[in-house]
């Protein structure tokens, strides 16, 4: 039995940040992956600032939930790994901080944003899940869907 894993990320859709936010590059993969297995998702700043004082937080919004913090990474004396559980982040210094998810389960289905900050300074943020209704490829994009296969 495998299970199949399709990933779409827009990881601009959201505004996160109070001032100086970096409105990163937009991706839109699709990944197969068995249930068990490895995932990377790509985020990249677009800040051509040199300074390398950015901040990079990825959130998950689950279907039904509310948008979730997973991970902030930064870099800064020689600290550039970051873990939270299965989930991990190492920043580079091309300014990407791509999130890793390990052994990959039916239940990290979910719409997976990355935000970039200029030095931090954010504002609260939430969000609400839209009713269950049918939804047109266009409301589903950003989703990271995983299904079985027969």
């Amino acid at each position: 039995m495998s299970y199949t894993l399709w990933h779409t990320l827009q990881d601009a859709a959201i505004s996160l940040c109070s001032q100086e936010c970096d409105p990163q590059k937009q991706f839109f993969s699709e990944v197969s992956v068995a249930v068990g297995q490895r995932v990377v998702l790509p985020c990249q700043s677009t800040i051509e600032d040199s300074d390398s004082n950015l901040n990079f937080f990825w959130y998950r919004h689950l279907p039904g939930e509310t948008l979730t913090f997973l991970l902030q990474a930064f870099k800064a004396s020689g600290n550039d790994k970051f873990r939270n559980g299965r989930f991990s982040v190492v920043v580079y210094e091309n300014k990407t901080a791509p999130l890793q998810i390990a052994t990959v389960s039916f239940q990290d289905t979910a719409i997976y944003y990355c935000a970039v900050k200029h030095h931090v300074k954010l504002s609260l943020i939430s969000a609400r899940a839209k009713s269950a209704s049918p939804r047109t490829a266009q409301e589903w994009r950003g989703f990271l869907c995983i299904f079985q296969s027969w």
